[in-house]
């Protein structure tokens, strides 16, 4: 009977691990398509700086 608590729990913990690395690719694939669309923007001469949400994050980074 602990035997089979034992096994179902590596399988949450495998089905869990998997879950995260699926989402972990996701969001380096997101984040990549986000820098090619940038990168894209700056070649185009298009891409326009926020220099508010810069300047906020700049303070922030510094404050804490």
């Amino acid at each position: 009977m602990i035997r089979k608590i034992s096994i179902g729990f590596k399988t949450f913990v495998s089905t869990q691990q998997n879950e995260t690395k699926k989402t972990q690719k996701t969001q380096e694939v997101q984040k990549l398509s986000r820098v090619e669309e940038i990168k894209q923007q700056i070649q185009k001469g298009e891409y326009k700086i926020d220099l508010r949400k810069t300047a906020e994050a700049m303070a922030k980074a510094l404050l804490f």
